[in-house]
């Protein structure tokens, strides 16, 4: 269900976002958080009634000088009548709220599923050690697997791996087998589909090194011996301004929280600067 959402969604952004891929990573991001700013703020004008919206921010502010000046001549009753009046008013315009939310989920999602696709990682570059690991499940550790060669590809090592013990950074086994090899790839436009054989199947990953794109770094299989395929990415994770850090004990990516650093604040400035309520 996942992986056809995202296709759908992607099939629509890729066309209008791909060329974003030329440019400086840095410069694309900045792109696409301006542009979902600027997204946010226009469906929020064909969505909402701005006259109605404009009215009620000039009565709060309005009714906040009055309680000011209540509260000079300690007239209680009228504090709470202005409090209340107040209230009504964030109630009026929190029901409008919910059309911009819904019409810009759309966007704001072909932008994120793209963004997830395209930009998290650098591309790797042609000549590049890649490290490519097969997971399996205990059961299989000591058996053999092995890549089938094509052109263009070249393997540090053998083709033909044993599967042995995963481990995890800190050195603790972990309960999975791991075959690992180190791969060389030339520059291709088209992707490279790896093949990795075991047990008499064929388990496909794409790799991409064409200089601008890559693939998605794992790929899961429906099967109950070769769990997945992993292209180890790590070193190639994007970081804004090569600086900013990602969370991922809360699932933040640099690149998310660099959107983020732009958007949230840029979305609030430009409401007052265009004359958006």
């Amino acid at each position: 269900m996942l992986e056809t959402l995202n296709s759908i969604l992607m099939t629509i952004g890729d066309p209008l976002l791909s060329w974003l891929l030329g440019l400086p990573r840095d410069i694309a991001l900045l792109i696409v958080a301006v542009g979902t700013a600027l997204i946010l703020i226009g469906v929020r004008v064909l969505t909402t009634d701005q006259d109605l919206l404009g009215r009620c921010q000039k009565d709060k502010v309005r009714l906040k000088q009055l309680i000011r000046e209540a509260r000079k001549t300690c007239d209680k009753d009228a504090v709470a009548r202005y409090r209340t009046t107040i209230g009504q008013i964030g109630i009026r315009t929190f029901k409008a709220e919910g059309k911009p939310l819904l019409a810009s989920l759309l966007p704001i999602a072909i932008l994120a599923c793209w963004c997830w696709d395209q930009i998290a990682f650098m591309p790797l570059a042609p000549e590049e050690p890649i490290e490519v690991k097969a997971y399996f499940p205990v059961r299989e550790i000591g058996k053999l697997v092995h890549i089938i060669p094509q052109q263009g590809i070249k393997a540090d090592g053998n083709w033909i791996q044993a599967i042995e013990r995963d481990v995890d950074q800190k050195g603790k086994e972990v309960d999975n087998g791991v075959a690992t090899w180190k791969l060389r790839c030339q520059h291709r436009d088209d992707p490279y589909a790896l093949q990795i054989r075991y047990d008499s199947r064929v388990f496909a990953k794409d790799l991409i090194v064409d200089g601008r794109r890559y693939a998605q770094p794992i790929k899961f299989y429906d099967d109950d011996t070769v769990l997945c395929c992993e292209v180890d990415m790590a070193d190639h994770e994007y970081h804004p301004l090569n600086i900013i850090p990602g969370f991922p004990g809360v699932f933040l990516p640099p690149w998310i929280v660099g959107y983020l650093i732009i958007v949230l604040p840029l979305s609030f400035l430009l409401k007052p600067m265009l004359r958006v309520y």
